[in-house]
């Protein structure tokens, strides 16, 4: 694995509890380790021994594994983890990998809450149904759930709005997210590509 990964290359690490969910750049690599550096905030929710999850974009697709946590360094804000040789997932797709998702969520548009259906979902934004009109000009709140309870909030723009076929007061929008948090951003990855992994290995 350490062919795929190199110094300085992103990787995300996802515990237990994804509040503690962080990207990072790659500061060490070896045949069977990485170090990263850690935040105070979020250096809480590693401790010796826990299997974490671990996502990296890399030249052929999306790189997944688990490693285990094999020291947290509090004094230097230094995190390291063990991995299997070759204890990875490679998916062979782009880096936001787009998933089927049916769910409803809510959207605000001029101080009024309205209701649309997900149709699919990335890390970068997502396609939905709806019966409001909305403007590629503008930006809407949004607000969201995957598998959990907690709420994903963010802004998104519409790129492209089209009426759905068969319909005369439904649209189908497709946009980007916008100020999107990390952590949320890292759920979302992680959601997608377990998401993609199962349909692959059916």
């Amino acid at each position: 694995m350490k062919k795929l990964l190199k110094k300085h290359q992103q990787i995300y690490f996802v515990p237990q509890d994804i509040k503690g969910a962080f990207s990072a750049d790659i500061q060490k690599i070896s045949a069977d380790s990485i170090e990263t550096a850690i935040s105070a905030e979020n250096i809480q929710y590693y401790q010796n021994g826990d299997k974490i999850e671990s996502f990296a974009v890399v030249e052929d697709g999306m790189l997944y594994f688990k490693p285990v946590v094999a020291e947290v360094d509090a004094q230097n804000s230094i995190l390291k983890v063990s991995y299997e040789k070759n204890g990875y997932e490679l998916l062979q797709r782009r880096e936001y990998t787009r998933v089927d998702f049916d769910k409803e969520f809510t959207l605000t548009n001029a101080d009024k809450d309205c209701v649309c259906k997900c149709i699919d979902i990335c890390a970068g934004g997502m396609k939905f149904v709806t019966t409001e009109a909305l403007n590629t000009a503008q930006d809407y709140k949004i607000e969201f759930t995957l598998e959990s309870t907690i709420p994903i909030s963010c802004y998104f723009k519409p790129i492209r709005v089209l009426p759905q076929k068969g319909t005369k007061q439904k649209n189908i929008v497709s946009g980007r997210f916008i100020a999107l948090k990390n952590i949320d951003k890292i759920a979302i990855v992680q959601f997608c590509f377990k998401k993609s992994m199962e349909s692959t290995n059916k």
